[in-house]
């Protein structure tokens, strides 16, 4: 498969004239800072002017002395290490990609009209395959004597080298103004249909919608469950309680396969999959047997509005350890907690759903992989438990679960030579006596490209488990499955928790055994576990974008 578009080395003087009439150049270099740079210096993703006071050769690369001169305070001398030789005197634009990597750009001549640097090549440190690149493009030609040739000048508008303009040979005409969206491959670039460019961005906002309201389900249920005991509850909205209450398991019911199976299932992140599934069953069931018109079609036959189907679905909700029917899950009943409450609170314009302003994590990046999902301090709204508050907080987690939704759609996709990855990410709340908590999940399926030798490829599964346990603190476990031989890391932020995980070890190697596995590594780690490592082709979500 031939990529769309390649960097070229096609004379563009003919596309430009006057002063921007520049010579190609690579002009983005990847520096290395020899020590990290404070953020009060510089913070990831702000820029400075530099000027290179030294430059000396180094095993092999260059180590350079910058003088960074920064607004409103001092200048500051930085050493950097430099795959390319940079003379004294260099003027150079530096972006600060982390705390000990730059960027830097060949600052244009100070003339009115300078060209910015145009790129003939992309550096694979800066753009490793899968990078996902948005250019506008400025001009555009015909290559003279050749048929689908095309010769274009296209401005990056994101990343690490924005602004810089991109020289490329295309296979087909792209006229001025387009907006190009394309992965890196192989050092060319393979555009995004349209239809996945809009599915991208709707992905990504729906994470920063979503990211910033969510809440996890534990203080919601302990405020749910102290008010569902009230007296004088309306009868309608003491039974939409109950039926959230009815979908929690217990550590019982995840002790078995079915009942983890189960409550995966219920876990909300397959609702709108249920749904579609009973109207083709009801479309099913009610189809005629002979010729029809299109009124009775299985087409034709739809569900009712959600506002009269939540209702009728939460009342569905089963117990764990039931079989449950399609729809009746955890989502459903939270959706039709919300419109409840709604409908029983007096009217209030100025209410709002949204989370109060409260501690958060500082530069959260929305993005796929974000595994597992931060936690946020809602005491106000638990101290003081009202209906208002119960509100917010089942907003907050339906926010979240929808989160998930996202965060599984975003990492599930079928690459270019047939493998495929899947993914499915969860919470599963748990009641444990009179004290409810969460299990957080998120299970990776790896399919192989299609092997005619092979009739059917063996999936290779990764399995990742957050818990936040009073007594034990942060646990997160790692656990891979490929053709019958298991893995695992367990990761504890506590010692206590390493030492009596590292403990069972050995105990859980002979359950394992027992099952007919073979053991691979089984070890313990203090802190947290890398993020879910992402196929190439999943890097398409950058938050400074």
């Amino acid at each position: 498969m031939t990529p769309d578009i390649k960097l070229s080395s096609i004379p563009l003087n003919s596309l430009r004239t006057g002063p921007s009439s520049a010579p190609a150049t690579a002009a983005a270099v990847p520096l290395e800072l020899l020590r990290p740079i404070a953020a009060a210096t510089l913070a990831p993703g702000e820029s400075a002017s530099a000027e290179v006071l030294q430059n000396r050769p180094r095993d092999g690369q260059f180590e350079l002395l910058l003088r960074l001169a920064r607004a409103n305070a001092a200048p500051v001398e930085v050493s950097v290490r430099s795959p390319q030789p940079l003379p004294a005197g260099t003027e150079l634009r530096v972006q600060a990609l982390s705390p000990v990597r730059l960027l830097a750009v060949l600052a244009p001549p100070a003339e009115s009209g300078a060209a910015p640097p145009t790129l003939t090549r992309l550096d694979p440190q800066l753009f490793p395959n899968g990078t996902l690149l948005q250019a506008r493009v400025m001009e555009s030609q015909p290559v003279t004597g050749e048929q689908n040739r095309f010769a274009l000048l296209a401005r990056l508008l994101q990343g690490p080298a924005a602004g810089a303009l991109l020289s490329l040979d295309s296979s087909r005409p792209q006229p001025p103004g387009t907006l190009l969206t394309a992965a890196v491959e192989n050092g060319a670039l393979r555009l995004s249909s349209a239809s996945e460019q809009v599915r991208q961005l709707d992905l990504l906002q729906g994470m920063r919608l979503t990211l910033p309201d969510q809440a996890p389900a534990t203080p919601m249920l302990r405020t749910l469950e102290r008010l569902a005991s009230l007296p004088d509850l309306p009868p309608l909205l003491q039974a939409s309680m109950q039926q959230v209450l009815k979908h929690v398991a217990t550590p019982e019911h995840l002790a078995t396969p079915a009942g983890v199976a189960q409550a995966i299932r219920q876990s909300g992140i397959f609702l709108e999959a249920s749904l579609q599934q009973l109207q083709q069953a009801l479309s099913t069931g009610n189809a005629a047997p002979s010729q029809g018109t299109a009124e009775n079609t299985p087409a034709a036959v739809n569900l009712p509005p959600l506002t009269r189907l939540l209702p009728l679905l939460a009342s569905l909700a089963t117990p764990p350890g039931t079989e449950p029917l399609p729809g009746a899950d955890f989502k459903a009943s939270v959706l039709n907690l919300l419109i409840t409450l709604q409908q029983h609170l007096p009217a209030d314009p100025g209410r709002s759903l949204a989370m109060p302003p409260g501690p958060w994590q500082p530069s959260l990046q929305v993005r796929p992989g974000l595994f597992p999902l931060p936690t946020r301090t809602v005491q106000a709204l638990t101290e003081n438990a009202d209906l208002g508050g119960l509100l917010r907080l089942t907003a907050a987690l339906l926010s979240r679960i929808q989160h998930h939704q996202f965060q599984s759609l975003g990492q599930t996709q079928t690459f270019a030579d047939g493998s495929s990855q899947t993914v499915w990410q969860l919470d599963l709340p748990l009641r444990d006596g009179q004290q409810f908590t969460q299990v957080q999940l998120r299970i990776q399926r790896e399919q192989q490209a299609p092997d005619q030798r092979q009739s059917e490829q063996t999936p290779q599964w990764e399995i990742r488990l957050a818990f936040n346990l009073d007594h034990l603190g942060p646990l997160q476990v790692v656990a891979r499955l490929y053709k019958g031989r298991v893995s695992s890391e367990f990761w504890a932020e506590q010692a206590s928790t390493l030492r009596l995980v590292n403990s069972q070890l050995e105990q859980l190697r002979d359950r394992l055994l027992t099952r007919g596995l073979e053991v691979g590594e089984l070890s313990c780690h203090r802190g947290s576990p890398p993020q879910p490592q992402q196929a190439v082709q999943q890097r398409w979500i950058d938050e400074v974008t």
